[in-house]
């Protein structure tokens, strides 16, 4: 039992290593001077470090502002993770604890959306945001963001919504709460762990999400992290030190949502546990 689980840690560690090797790389480039980066062969430490890399995406140029990439980022992630979950959760108690005639096929067609190939939607996007007036612009990008991930988050909440007895809410009522009231009160808490899990999957996939990014902004009004990211690729140069330093400093912002959210799964644990 006791090598059983020595083998254990060590597979996961040294998956954790592996997996962990991009990053280091990515770390250590971006403190590498423009010539040791071409070099023929791997440094694994910078021979000479220097912050020349993240002075310079931090300076504003014509055509590119990455401190903008980063609110636009924020912005469209942080709107679009509200939204989905807003509808999300009332969609998954809806379709859990109500029958209405229909819900069944309703609910296997928002399944349905999202089975389809996101990218087949470009171009419909695009045709659609030029006549609305909504290209590059937040928008069109939050719309294709709640288009993406409302579906998933419906069922993935109902699922949870499943699992809290009806009897619950049905209490919560007699004691004189309102549908809402006891939805709010008593049911929510406990299944508050799936909707920061849902919360944190929607706000990194839209953070990430870059092919609908690139495919409906032209400009820095709506430009995303990661497109911005691709501004670091020439015709016949690439970058690499300036663009490592811009993905590491991207990463600030996503890896302080999910440590927030973190600590509200372990609350919402312990308030399920409790009620």
């Amino acid at each position: 039992m006791k090598n059983a689980r020595v083998y254990a840690y060590t597979i996961i560690l040294g998956f954790i290593l592996l997996s962990q090797i991009p990053i280091y790389f990515t770390a250590i480039t971006s403190l590498k001077t423009e010539k040791e980066i071409y070099r023929s062969d791997i440094t694994w430490l910078p021979h000479k470090v220097t912050l020349e890399n993240f002075r310079k995406i931090l300076i504003v140029e014509e055509e590119r502002d990455f401190k903008i990439y980063i609110i636009n980022s924020l912005g469209i992630a942080g709107i679009s993770t509200l939204i989905v979950i807003f509808f999300g959760t009332l969609g998954g108690y809806a379709f859990s604890k109500y029958r209405f005639v229909g819900s069944d096929v309703l609910l296997l067609l928002i399944l349905v959306i999202r089975v389809i190939p996101p990218v087949t939607l470009l171009t419909p996007l695009y045709k659609l945001s030029t006549w609305l007036g909504i290209y590059d612009t937040w928008t069109i990008l939050i719309w294709a963001n709640v288009y993406l991930f409302l579906p998933f988050t419906i069922w993935l909440l109902k699922a949870f919504f499943d699992n809290v007895p009806s009897e619950l809410p049905e209490a919560a009522k007699i004691d004189g709460c309102s549908n809402y009231g006891a939805f709010r009160r008593v049911v929510l808490p406990i299944i508050f762990p799936g909707v920061s899990a849902a919360a944190i999957l929607t706000f990194l996939y839209s953070w990430n999400h870059f092919i609908f990014a690139l495919a409906l902004t032209s400009t820095p009004n709506a430009k995303t992290i990661p497109v911005g990211l691709y501004d670091f690729v020439g015709d016949f140069y690439i970058d690499w030190g300036s663009m490592c330093a811009a993905a590491l400093i991207s990463t600030i912002p996503a890896i302080l949502f999910i440590i927030f959210f973190q600590k509200y799964i372990v609350s919402g644990l312990l308030t399920g546990a409790i009620k």
